[in-house]
C-alpha cells in the first residue's frame, strides 16, 4: 500500500495526527507493506525526525519540485497541486492513495487499495457542497481530499500533462480540485462518503476530513478523535498550547473565510487578465 500526502510547517500537527491514525488503523488491518510519501515545504530535519516517530512505517520525504507559478489559480499554498503530478513524487506503484493532511484515518484502507477502478483513472467521494465554481451545476463533482489513483491508466492517458495545461488556462476557485474535475468529468469512480467525511461527529467515517476553518490545531475546542490521535505523538505537548495560541482566532478565521469567498474569484480573474496581457 502506498499513501501520499503533503504538508508545510503550518500543517505539522495535522500531519502528525494523520500519520498516527495511519499507524493505528493500517497495522490493525494486517497490511505489512506500507509506504508513505510526504511532499513538504519548510519542514526541517528535527521536525521530520519527530514526525517519523508518529508512525512505524518509513516515510519518504520529497521537496516540492515545481513552483506552479504559471497556473492561473495559484493562491496560498502550492502544495495541493502535487495531486496533479503524482508520478513526479512516487515511483513504481500501480495505484496510490492520496490523503490531505487535515484528515485522519479511522478504519482499514484495504477496501480503497483493492478497489476495482472499472477502467477509470481515479476514485473519490462527492463534494458535499457541489461545484464551488458553479453552484447551479448539478453534475457530479468530487472532493480532492481523498483520492485513489489508477496510476497505470493515469500514465497511459498522460493525465498530468492535461491537468497542468487545464490549470494554466482556467481560473478555478478551488485550485487543484477544479482542474481535476474539469479534466476527469464523468471519468471517476464515486466512493461512499465515509471515505471522505466532513461530518466530524459521524462515527461511521473511515476517513474524517476537517475541511473548514478553524482546523483542529487552530481551535480552542479541537475534535476529540483528532485530539486522541495527536496525544499519542511526540507533539502531544502542543495540545496545552492550542487554546492560548489560537485563542480568538476561530471567529477571525471564519471572517477571513467569508472574505476569501467574496474576493477570490475577482482576484483570480484579474490575475488571469494580467497574464494574458503579458503574452
Amino acid at each position: 500500500m502506498h499513501i501520499f500526502t503533503a504538508a508545510d510547517r503550518t500543517y505539522i500537527l495535522g500531519l502528525a495526527a494523520l500519520l498516527k491514525s495511519v499507524d493505528l488503523n493500517v497495522s490493525q488491518s494486517g497490511d505489512e507493506q506500507v509506504k508513505i510519501s510526504v511532499v513538504s515545504t519548510r519542514i526541517y530535519s528535527p521536525q521530520k525526525e519527530q514526525l517519523q516517530k508518529c508512525c512505524k512505517y518509513q516515510i519518504e520525504w520529497q521537496e516540492l519540485q515545481s513552483n506552479y507559478d504559471q497556473l492561473l489559480s495559484v493562491s496560498g499554498s502550492k502544495l495541493p497541486y502535487v495531486k496533479l503530478e503524482p508520478r513526479k513524487y512516487t515511483k513504481e506503484t500501480e495505484r496510490l492513495i492520496w490523503l490531505d493532511s487535515d484528515t485522519i484515518v479511522l478504519g482499514s484502507l484495504k477496501p480503497l487499495w483493492n478497489l476495482d477502478f472499472q477502467t477509470l483513472p481515479i476514485a473519490a467521494s462527492a463534494n458535499f457542497w457541489g461545484n464551488p465554481n458553479n453552484y447551479q451545476d448539478r453534475n457530479p463533482y468530487f472532493n480532492s481530499g481523498v483520492l485513489v489513483y489508477n496510476m497505470k491508466l493515469w500514465e497511459e492517458e498522460q493525465l498530468s500533462e492535461k491537468l497542468l495545461q487545464n490549470a494554466r488556462t482556467h481560473v478555478w476557485g478551488d485550485r487543484d480540485q477544479g482542474a481535476l474535475n474539469s479534466v476527469l468529468a464523468g471519468r471517476w469512480k464515486q466512493l461512499d462518503q465515509i471515505w471522505n467525511n466532513h461530518k466530524t461527529d459521524d462515527m461511521s467515517s473511515k476517513v474524517m476530513h476537517f475541511m473548514s476553518r478553524p482546523k483542529p490545531w487552530e481551535s480552542s475546542a479541537p475534535n476529540q478523535l483528532w485530539l486522541d490521535m495527536l496525544s499519542q505523538t511526540p507533539f502531544k505537548d502542543e495540545l496545552e498550547k492550542i487554546p492560548n495560541k489560537f485563542k480568538g482566532l476561530s471567529s477571525f478565521h471564519l471572517k477571513c473565510q467569508r472574505l476569501d469567498r467574496w474576493l477570490r474569484e475577482p482576484i483570480l480573474k484579474f490575475k488571469s487578465y494580467l497574464k494574458q496581457q503579458k503574452r
